[in-house]
């Protein structure tokens, strides 16, 4: 679910462009910051899980996906987070 805070997407977006950088640690500060200023926005908490998977910390990965998990209603969406903890 994208989030309608301006402040909360502008984060986002600069997550998105380090991710996209493969500067993961950098990512990985916006999308908390993000996750910070509006705690729904989901696909900050999934770009937060995989910026820390592929940092290699497996149990900062596994508590991002937690917490998506518990904002999220979409059984998809569980499903798919349900497996990606259970693989770390």
């Amino acid at each position: 679910m994208p989030s309608s805070d301006l402040k909360a997407r502008m984060y986002f977006d600069q997550g998105k462009q380090s991710f996209a950088q493969r500067q993961f640690d950098v990512a990985s500060d916006s999308f908390r910051s993000a996750i910070e200023t509006d705690p729904q926005f989901h696909e900050a908490h999934r770009y937060l899980a995989e910026s820390f998977e592929k940092l290699g910390y497996k149990h900062r990965a596994k508590k991002a996906w937690e917490a998506l998990l518990r904002i999220s209603s979409d059984v998809a969406t569980k499903e798919e987070v349900q497996k990606r903890i259970a693989a770390l």
